[in-house]
């Protein structure tokens, strides 16, 4: 298995906020998202979304409050089958399986103070 790395990091403006979008599209399964306090006030809010410019759409793919520590998140979905049902083992145990990754990420921080580094780090399974 081969891991594509895509760094999501920079500086907030005076009002704490930073939004970073990656410059190139990906094809991949999130395996992995390292969180990097760095130096972001306590209290910091971010969220790592899938996004396509050309269609308009955001895909929310983590979500973390109050994110004042260096983490790492192995993010899973709820299998599903094609008519939407969740998938399980006995009927009662869900499937987690990686979310699949088609377009750009997007990392959207706040309240982490003025001027303050950090952000986060995407492993893809590609």
């Amino acid at each position: 298995m081969m891991y594509e790395v895509i760094k999501l990091t920079g500086t907030t403006d005076a009002s704490g906020d930073l939004t970073v979008t990656s410059t190139a599209s990906y094809n991949g399964r999130l395996a992995l998202v390292q969180w990097i306090d760095g130096d972001l006030a306590d209290g910091v809010d971010a969220v790592l979304s899938m996004t396509n410019t050309d269609a308009g759409v955001d895909v929310t793919l983590l979500t973390l409050t109050n994110a004042n520590d260096d983490a790492l998140y192995p993010v899973r979905a709820i299998a599903k089958d094609q008519a939407g049902a969740t998938i399980t083992y006995d009927g009662t145990n869900e499937i987690y399986e990686p979310l699949p990754v088609v377009g750009k990420l997007k990392l959207v921080v706040s309240s982490g103070g003025d001027t303050k580094t950090g952000g986060a780090v995407v492993f893809l399974e590609t």
